[in-house]
């Protein structure tokens, strides 16, 4: 314990004679200051910071310096993160408001309408998966009680309008809470324990019929990574001083005994067989890291056809997926996976509204 805190308050000191040492750098090198007449346009302080944006030495190493000392000592960090208790990290789209008229919420429950009965009438069954904030989840680490219920709400609240529609859901949270470390301590996603949890979930929930096709679970190499939201406090390399250390998974595959390789890829070569279930979501399915249709896999006793991508948010995926989908072959069921935390995203709807403009521009 006396160890780390005396690291803990290097970082300060570190920060300071860093400080003072750019500072002079600047001084003494060759660049344009603020002009003083931007005091009258009131355009000073942007050209200082722009001064300093381009010209600090060895910037990339100051930001992580200077995020590293303020975790240490404020628990804070950028935009995009918010700290928890015990080094954990949560992403800062966990804590915007839920209102469901600022979000436009009828919006997105109108489309998820359509897809449904879009899916329908090619004969497939749309089972959504939602999954709850991480805060809602990993409770005891969370910085704001007051949070929790907001995202806790928001859950309950889009089961009950999914219900209400007619939609087929499936109730994750029970199997999450229930996981061991069901997500990962410094980033946004799941682990892989998290993602078998749901998968298991699917598979009790009786919404889509389990198959005959026996997996069998084929580990691969450990990865270990920094989480994604340590990027928000300071670098990979600084982050292990102040208790945010790399995290590590373990992925897999699922082989059947009928020569399947697993992976959750597109068979691009038809398959004989029964038609697959197809899984459409975020990088929470699409990052073949965390292994969920892997572990669909397993719990389904049947194939399935990952269509998820990564960085496209929950709408886009299933709006380009129903976009090349073929009524002959379209599956018996879908899964959209999609996090709750996305129904508060300004920008979740604009995969659709982009396209239309798009179509406009070319008529």
């Amino acid at each position: 314990m006396m160890i780390t805190t005396a690291i803990r308050l290097t970082a300060p000191l570190a920060f300071f004679g860093y400080a003072a040492f750019a500072n002079l750098s600047l001084l003494q090198g060759d660049v344009e200051g603020p002009d003083a007449g931007g005091f009258l346009k009131g355009e000073f302080s942007q050209e200082l910071d722009t001064l300093y944006r381009t010209n600090l030495p060895h910037r990339e190493v100051a930001v992580g310096w200077v995020g590293m000392a303020r975790y240490a000592l404020l628990n804070e960090g950028r935009d995009g993160v918010v700290p928890g208790s015990d080094d954990w990290l949560f992403s800062s789209e966990e804590f915007r408001s839920h209102d469901p008229d600022t979000i436009k919420l009828n919006d997105t429950l109108d489309y998820m309408s359509q897809v449904h009965m879009a899916l329908q009438a090619m004969g497939s069954e749309l089972v959504i998966v939602p999954l709850p904030a991480k805060i809602d989840v990993a409770r005891s680490y969370a910085p704001s009680a007051d949070q929790i219920n907001v995202m806790s709400a928001a859950y309950d609240q889009f089961l009950t309008d999914l219900d209400t529609r007619g939609i087929k859901a499936v109730d994750t949270r029970p199997a999450l809470v229930a996981a061991d470390q069901p997500f990962f301590q410094t980033d946004t996603h799941w682990t892989d324990s998290g993602a078998l949890a749901v998968a298991g979930a699917v598979a009790a929930s009786g919404l889509i019929a389990t198959g005959n096709t026996e997996f069998t679970r084929t580990d691969q190499a450990p990865v270990s990574f920094a989480g994604d939201l340590v990027a928000f406090v300071t670098s990979e390399t600084l982050g292990p001083i102040v208790g945010l250390h790399s995290e590590t998974i373990t992925p897999y595959v699922a082989e059947s005994a009928t020569g399947d390789t697993g992976g959750g890829g597109i068979d691009l070569f038809g398959n004989s067989g029964p038609k697959p279930v197809d899984l459409v979501g975020t990088s929470y399915s699409a990052n073949t890291n965390w292994s969920f249709a892997e572990a669909l896999k397993l719990s389904l006793a049947q194939d399935v056809l990952n269509h998820a991508e990564e960085g496209q948010g929950p709408v886009a995926p299933m709006h380009a997926y129903l976009e090349n989908l073929d009524p002959a072959d379209a599956p018996p069921a879908v899964i959209w996976e999609f996090p709750v935390r996305y129904l508060s995203d300004p920008k979740l709807m604009d995969a659709l509204t982009d396209e239309e403009e798009a179509s406009d521009e070319n008529a």
